[in-house]
């Protein structure tokens, strides 16, 4: 009887070592989830075998929020002839002040227009890209370039970002070169502009878009228009499948109180 006693006080002890290690690993598995959270250990991006993805990587972010404040504000990074619209100033890509006058058209360029926003934008983050770039490889190489030049173009779905600048890493006898740096996202910002012209143009014609009727014809697309009051009007243009929209503003045809 005592012997089987011990037995169990011997399993029981074993039980609540064992209970204990396994609650110790848990508590220390926690707190190194945590502190990965907390500070997620750096990844860089530079390739010292690949630069190009180095820059395309950080050319598109650029894109990216570049594109993000133009499709809320009409295609201007700073908006001048503007309305208020949800804590955004939204450009007027169409606008008549007087009574009765269909609008005139502001941005009969958009696409040519959002292209140089773009470009504007993103050039300074670009060259600090490549002061990153040079930085970093200098500790292994002797690194020449020449001046940048920079173009963005706009493409149905596409948008590309051409950069024109010649770049050369020195090792000993290892020499590398590289002409120009381009970078390609999908992205439906030509689509909706172009959207958003004909829109600014039936406006201009007809102080009216048909928004129902255009999506009937062509349903990937989806349109809503907010009156604003005295003729102001924010139209909103989505792509369905991808959620990307495109806010821009239109002025046409006001009438004065009591009509």
């Amino acid at each position: 009887m005592v012997e089987r006693i011990a037995l169990s006080f011997e399993y029981n002890k074993k039980s609540q070592i064992f209970i204990f290690v396994i609650m110790a690993l848990i508590i220390i598995i926690g707190v190194v989830i945590v502190f990965l959270l907390i500070n997620p250990p750096e990844v860089s991006l530079l390739d010292e075998n690949n630069p190009q993805a180095f820059v395309e990587s950080c050319v598109r972010e650029a894109v990216e929020e570049a594109i993000g404040i133009l499709s809320k504000q009409g295609g201007d990074i700073n908006p001048k002839g503007s309305l208020q619209f949800e804590d955004e100033e939204v450009a007027y890509l169409c606008y008549n002040f007087n009574y009765y006058y269909q609008c005139v058209n502001q941005r009969p360029l958009l696409i040519e227009h959002i292209e140089n926003e773009i470009t504007n934008y993103i050039r300074p983050i670009v060259s600090d890209c490549f002061f990153n770039l040079e930085s970093g490889l200098r500790k292994r190489y002797e690194v020449t370039s020449s001046p940048m030049e920079l173009r963005t173009v706009l493409q149905p779905k596409v948008v590309f970002v051409e950069i024109d600048k010649q770049f050369e890493m020195v090792r000993d006898d290892e020499v590398r070169k590289f002409e120009g740096f381009k970078m390609s996202m999908s992205h439906p910002i030509y689509n909706l502009a172009e959207l958003g012209m004909k829109v600014a143009n039936q406006e201009a014609q007809y102080c009216n878009f048909d928004e129902l009727g255009h999506m009937i014809l062509y349903p990937e697309y989806d349109i809503t228009k907010f009156i604003r009051g005295d003729a102001n009007i924010v139209y909103r243009v989505s792509e369905r499948a991808s959620g990307e929209s495109f806010t821009f503003a239109i002025r046409s045809c006001p009438l004065p109180d009591g009509y």
